[in-house]
């Protein structure tokens, strides 16, 4: 999953490979840099708050008013080959995710009493499958939908219960609690569907501050590992974003106006190379330790990380080492990348819309 900083958000399907040739209204080719050539493939709609693109659409989230944070919102889905609209139903949240062949709409109401709302919708007729009650958060954390591959079922944190659901049926087929004074920050899956890691904020008067991060077994919910509460974990203001990748995940949080990326080993949550233990007392680099914000996606056996400024990289997820760095006007503040390794490109969001990267052969493995 990708830690998400910003207003807009995307995340593309493995079926992205087939839907980039042509998109609605021309393609903006851009020569910013040879390395690393990008484009616009699909500008943005007014007032889009959140958008996902799986299997040849992108299902968008668009305010009815001039100020996109607010709602009430449409559900709308375009296609990237013919631009054809379909507008769906009203929504009064507007994050989106694509999990389990499903569109997620979900988030935290602009009401005075802030209750959560999640709903399973259809991709093809945009419909309401249901709506899913959730718990009422302390505090505005995020409502979090991610993918248990495979099965046909996702796992669902909001505050501090953890649930794993049938999209097919709506049966809960498992559910935890994490523990006391923790609530649910952010969630990721490993490629084998069998490691859940989840970034918990400690609870405080009107906010939350803080990181733990645990591990838990996918398929049963019981908990494997909890990462040790010192640096640089301890460094976070609150919550973290969160990246799995075979053998582990990655870390992204802000320390204040910078911010750290480390790597977590599965089974024991270890600290693993890079030595960012050292990094917060040592000026940022623009990779590990950066400033302001980050995001990163894992796909096409590398990690995929884009800063603030930026600088958009491809690593050995295992190990951390650099593969191929470059500085892309696109990510000047960094969206959500996401990978088609079938074609060899990334993809992520900029003011002008949905931008394709072309990185190059040396990231790929």
């Amino acid at each position: 999953m990708v830690m998400k900083l910003g207003r807009l958000a995307v995340a593309v399907a493995a079926s992205l490979a087939l839907m980039v040739g042509s998109s609605a209204g021309a393609p903006v080719v851009r020569s910013h840099n040879q390395a690393w050539p990008e484009r616009v493939v699909l500008r943005e709609p007014m007032g889009l708050y959140s958008s996902v693109v799986s299997a040849g659409f992108v299902y968008g989230v668009v305010s009815l008013t001039q100020r996109p944070e607010r709602g009430p919102y449409r559900l709308e889905r375009w296609s990237l080959l013919s631009g054809r609209v379909r507008k769906g139903p009203l929504f009064s949240v507007g994050d989106i995710s694509v999990a389990a062949g499903e569109v997620w709409v979900f988030g935290l109401t602009g009401s005075q009493s802030r209750l959560p709302h999640l709903f399973e919708v259809d991709p093809g007729r945009l419909t309401i499958t249901r709506t899913l009650a959730l718990p009422k958060p302390s505090y505005a954390n995020p409502v979090v939908a991610i993918p248990a591959a495979r099965d046909r079922s996702v796992w669902i944190g909001s505050y501090r219960t953890l649930r794993r659901i049938d999209t097919r049926t709506g049966k809960t087929l498992g559910q935890t609690r994490v523990p006391a004074h923790l609530a649910v920050w952010d969630l990721a899956l490993d490629p084998s569907s069998r490691h859940l890691y989840v970034a918990l904020a400690t609870e405080a008067k009107g906010g939350a501050s803080g990181v733990t991060v645990l591990e838990y077994d996918a398929r049963n919910g019981h908990l494997l590992a909890r990462a040790a509460a010192r640096p640089p974990l301890s460094y976070s203001v609150a919550g973290a974003g969160l990246t799995a990748v075979p053998g582990g995940v990655w870390a992204s949080f802000r320390t204040g106006s910078e911010g750290l990326t480390i790597h977590l080993r599965q089974h024991d949550l270890a600290l693993q190379p890079p030595p960012t233990t050292r990094i917060a007392s040592t000026p940022p680099n623009g990779l590990f330790h950066w400033v302001m914000s980050a995001s990163t996606i894992y796909g096409g056996d590398a990690l995929w990380q884009a800063t603030d400024g930026g600088i958009v990289a491809c690593l050995n997820p295992a190990t951390g080492k650099v593969r191929a760095r470059e500085r892309v006007p696109a990510f000047h503040e960094p969206g959500f990348l996401a990978v088609d390794p079938t074609h060899h490109r990334l993809f992520g969001l900029e003011a002008a819309g949905l931008v394709q990267i072309t990185p190059p052969a040396a990231c790929w493995r």
